[in-house]
């Protein structure tokens, strides 16, 4: 878990990232009625929240990550919890990028991602 300051264009990267696997999830099980009780047919994606923890321990669950308070350390410690296991997405996009870095030398500071 990263404790350093983390690049802005990395972590814009790492946000944008985590919000497409986040706006991923599909339930075939929801049913979806409209306005007026119109049935709109079953299933349904949705946006799977994340969970941060913060300096206190405290977590945060947020159904986006485009927030000022999402700290680089909480950054780096985001996950999905599905019962009692839990996804460490941001480890895991974290060291994709640094994969990506390493073995093909993707720079991504200088790949034109400034924000």
């Amino acid at each position: 878990m990263p404790t350093k300051k983390i690049p802005e264009t990395r972590r814009a990267l790492l946000l944008e990232l985590e919000s497409m696997i986040g706006n991923s999830c599909y339930n075939k099980n929801i049913q979806n009625w409209g306005p007026g009780g119109e049935w709109k047919g079953a299933g349904r994606k949705f946006r799977y929240p994340i969970t941060f923890v913060n300096g206190s321990d405290q977590e945060i669950k947020r159904h986006n990550t485009f927030s000022s308070e999402i700290t680089d350390t909480m950054l780096g410690n985001g996950y999905y919890a599905f019962g009692s296991n839990e996804l460490h997405v941001m480890e895991a996009l974290i060291k994709i990028l640094d994969f990506l870095e390493e073995e093909y030398g993707v720079n991504f500071e200088k790949s034109g991602l400034e924000t």
